[in-house]
């Protein structure tokens, strides 16, 4: 955060107040049973006042941001054990032991390997060239490529590649961040295009992980790639078109003509000539880990090796780290990953885990969504992706939106007959849209940090955009998974 020590100590003080005190409400005041679908009334076990506490606890900081998120991560992993919720080996076995952790380390590589090697830089360039001068075409190449990229290296990341880019097509026609129309709808249409394409693939995003762990280890349901992809990609192709639309009719460019920009710089002219040594291997990396992934039903009925998604990311990974001749080195990749998010999705785990199996989630699942898992699928995935998305507006973490929204959805879906990927998919893919708040997502952070747009030129597309994400996943969720 920019701000000073001393200015973030009143936060700390009473941000930290508020959780101690939501934590002590839910131990100690009554809580009211509530029934379930099938008619069984759930009580609240001291073992699950305690779990929900917990979260509520480390809820509240998430969304205060009174300590970075993996801090605030680690003091609910250590009150598990502390407060009777869960065994410690335990609280390691559903975090650190999760397939998921390897699965996003080996992405977050060869995410850093594509970005810092050059290859994602390269490749936006040509798109540059491929929108042309037309001010609409280049909104919507920019939000097509944004969401391609998302799909495999993530939204923030994606964000930081687009961001100077963008910057520089405004600058290259006179274009000032903020009091421009075509700017205004540039910047949002790729932070979008980052949001929207992360749910296409499990590979998008850490709530993405985080929503497929659950799903494995609390429902029993291994959910592989493509799976994932027969509803995300479709989704998401879904949303581009009307979210472009929604922008430039909100923001008309007011520039007939576009100068591409950027095209004269010297990393440009080295971007136009033959591939580097570590762009290859970033290349060799990616296709790796992808053509594993689509041969994975091949392999098992041919060699009998299981081919889960987290060995793909992995191989992939040792497959761009095989070089050892200095074109790249552990030491630099360890200061380019984001550790704090295996931190995050690991305790996520063994929080959702917890809060599932103490009851608690079973009981809040009921209290909230009541009997929602009894209603026809169009209108029941209609309500669960919009109400996910409000619930989002609260974080800007992802991964801690999904660790606290997924158990809970699971648990509403107790002795009814709907399946439980039917039932969590459009809470899953609803888990990363933010297009109200710019604070609700990294990727918005980062435009609007840069003076792109303000915080009311979002909010003003958003709130539609909202709508019609909803409406998206409905469809999509309904037509794919009936």
């Amino acid at each position: 955060m920019s701000e000073t020590d001393s200015g973030r100590l009143p936060r700390i003080y009473w941000g930290t107040a508020i959780a101690l005190g939501a934590f002590a409400a839910a131990k100690l005041i009554p809580l009211p049973d509530v029934a379930s679908s099938t008619g069984e009334v759930l009580s609240l076990t001291s073992t699950g006042r305690s779990a929900l506490g917990i979260v509520f606890f480390t809820a509240i900081l998430w969304a205060l941001e009174v300590f970075p998120f993996p801090i605030t991560a680690l003091v609910g992993a250590v009150m598990l054990p502390l407060f009777g919720v869960m065994e410690w080996r335990d609280v390691i076995r559903f975090g650190v032991g999760s397939d998921i952790v390897p699965f996003l380390l080996g992405i977050m590589i060869l995410s850093t390997g594509v970005v810092e090697s050059g290859l994602a830089r390269r490749v936006s360039r040509r798109v540059v060239r491929i929108a042309g001068s037309d001010p609409k075409r280049a909104i919507l190449a920019f939000l097509l490529f944004s969401g391609l990229c998302a799909a495999w290296l993530g939204n923030l990341a994606v964000a930081a590649m687009l961001q100077p880019i963008a910057i520089a097509i405004m600058a290259s026609n006179g274009l000032v961040p903020g009091d421009s129309n075509f700017g205004t709808a540039l910047s949002i249409g790729c932070a979008w295009g980052a949001l929207i394409g992360s749910i296409a693939t499990p590979a998008g995003g850490a709530s993405n992980l985080v929503a497929i762990g659950f799903l494995r280890d609390l429902a029993g349901v291994n959910l592989g790639f493509t799976q994932w992809a027969a509803v995300g990609v479709p989704a998401a192709m879904l949303m581009m078109v009307p979210a472009w639309a929604l922008l430039v009719v909100a923001f008309p460019p007011e520039i007939a003509e576009l100068q591409a920009g950027c095209e004269g710089s010297v990393n440009a002219r080295k971007n136009r000539g033959a591939l580097t040594a570590h762009e290859i291997w970033a290349l060799l990396g990616l296709v790796t880990m992808l053509a594993l992934w689509s041969l994975g039903d091949w392999l098992k009925r041919a060699w009998g090796l299981d081919m889960s998604m987290s060995l793909g990311a992995i191989a992939g990974a040792v497959v761009y780290l095989l070089p050892t001749h200095g074109i790249h080195s552990w030491d630099a990749l360890e200061h380019r990953i984001n550790w704090g998010n295996l931190v995050l999705v690991a305790v996520g785990m063994s929080l959702g885990a917890a809060v599932y199996n103490s009851g608690a989630a079973a009981w809040l699942a009921n209290a909230v969504f009541g009997r929602m898992a009894d209603l026809a699928p169009f209108p029941r995935a209609l309500l669960l992706s919009g109400a996910v998305m409000l619930f989002k507006l609260m974080f800007s973490s992802n991964t801690a939106t999904a660790s606290i929204v997924m158990p809970v959805v699971l648990a509403a879906i107790n002795g009814v007959a709907v399946g439980p990927w039917e039932f969590l998919a459009p809470a899953a893919l609803a888990a990363p849209l933010a297009f109200v708040l710019v604070t609700s997502a990294p990727a918005n952070l980062v435009f609007h940090d840069s003076k792109c747009f303000s915080v009311r030129d979002m909010a003003v597309v958003g709130i539609p955009m909202t709508i019609i994400a909803a409406v998206c996943i409905a469809v999509v969720c309904t037509m794919v998974l009936g």
